[in-house]
């Protein structure tokens, strides 16, 4: 799921929601240390204080949902607070007061989980993990794998998407969130883990024995198919990072002479902000309009190509969207539509246009505040919770076989 995101850097970490971030850089104190009148305040009064001043400098509505905004600081100061999981209660609390589903706290494994999916790099058993509902009421949520990561230890132990999380060590993973669940499964390179999952079909868990290493996110795929009478480059994005750019610039000019190119964004949920702007850059002619950032103060800061077309710029293409396709990925959606650039095809996009910055606490949690709103090049702003309609409304295989169901003429030059 877009964040402008001040990952303070102290450790790295996976969001599972639809976001874009933007590292800002890793100071090398902490931020928003409270001033020395606040030291009468206990190490769990402090971190709600802090947790407030960071969504007090950076939320988006200034009315706060229309509460008593400094009243609740005062109530967070004076609160006793039994435990550090008693102060971490408080600050959910008080995000969830703004009725924004994307202001949340993130404890310090989470966070963790969420540097992680933005620079690429792992260390674990190569999965990426989903909640998966429980099945029925009263039942525990679940994690499940929704991918696996070729070459690493899960994919040579025989794990498959779809396997569901059930103990690792001995400690249950039922009622975990996928990162908490990550957090666990972690650890040293070179450690080894037992792991038990289920899996439909199988009576009993399977039990697994994996040795963690590190574990590269391949969030860039390409591939070349026979389509429309000639060749098609097929790239398949999965998350935004700060080498996706990069990536698919390389993977396109290997694919020297495809009369098209298809941009496979399903199940893509966003990642790193600028990198769905970068990507757009590809394709676009010089000084051409990307998307507008409006913050709390209605400043609108406007992002465009350079001062030269992108390299791909002539060549035909075409975006495969669907209902998960969110955040950075509607960017780059937006942007090559709106500049008659790119159709889609597939299903509706999930419908998230606005951006979160993380700001990391003195424990190594954090939160996550909604700080600005993104309109399209033509200045759309309607887009968050409605997504972008299809071009072609079409269910397609994974994988590059869907570029057979796309219409021809999209794929030859116009």
């Amino acid at each position: 799921m877009h964040i402008v995101h001040a990952l303070r850097q102290q450790a790295p970490a996976v969001l599972s929601a639809a976001l874009s971030v933007l590292l800002l850089g890793a100071p090398t104190t902490p931020a928003g240390v409270l001033p020395a009148s606040a030291a009468y305040l206990t190490d769990e009064q402090r971190l709600a204080a802090q947790a407030w001043t960071f969504t007090d400098r950076n939320y988006v509505d200034r009315s706060f949902a229309g509460q008593d905004w400094f009243q609740t600081r005062k109530n967070l100061v004076k609160k006793k607070y039994a435990s550090t999981d008693a102060a971490y209660d408080e600050i959910r609390a008080m995000l969830g007061s703004l009725g924004d589903k994307y202001t949340r706290f993130l404890t310090p494994a989470q966070y963790k989980a969420v540097y992680s999916v933005a620079t690429g790099d792992v260390a674990g058993i190569g999965v990426e993990l989903e909640a998966k509902p429980a099945a029925a009421a009263g039942g525990q949520p679940r994690v499940a794998i929704s991918s696996v990561v070729e070459g690493g230890p899960a994919e040579a132990a025989g794990l498959l998407p779809a396997d569901v999380l059930e103990e690792v060590d001995g400690f249950s993973l039922r009622g975990l969130s996928p990162e908490e669940a990550a957090a666990k499964v972690r650890g040293a390179v070179g450690t080894k883990l037992r792991l038990s999952v289920s899996r439909g079909g199988s009576d009993a868990p399977l039990v697994k024995l994996l040795e963690r290493a590190t574990v590269k996110l391949a969030g860039v795929t390409s591939s070349s198919t026979s389509a429309a009478g000639g060749r098609v480059g097929y790239v398949r994005i999965k998350q935004f990072s700060t080498t996706t750019a990069s990536d698919v610039s390389k993977a396109l000019s290997e694919m020297a002479g495809a009369q098209a190119f298809v941009l496979d964004l399903r199940g893509n949920t966003g990642g790193y902000f600028p990198g769905g702007v970068d990507v757009a850059r590809l394709f676009l002619p010089k000084q051409t309009g990307i998307t507008y950032v409006v913050d709390k103060a209605r400043n609108t800061a406007a992002y465009t190509t350079y001062d030269e077309d992108g390299p791909f710029v002539a060549t035909p293409l075409v975006l495969l969207v669907d209902s998960k396709t969110a955040s950075a990925s509607e960017i780059l959606a937006s942007a090559l539509r709106d500049n008659d650039r790119a159709a889609l095809v597939g299903e509706r996009t999930f419908g998230k246009a606005v951006i979160q910055t993380v700001e990391q606490l003195e424990d190594g949690s954090a939160v996550v505040v909604t700080m600005a709103k993104y309109e399209t090049p033509v200045r759309r702003s309607d887009i968050n919770q409605l997504g972008l309609p299809a071009d072609v409304s079409k269910e397609c295989p994974a994988g590059k076989e869907a570029v057979a169901c796309i219409p021809p003429d999209l794929l030859r030059s116009r």
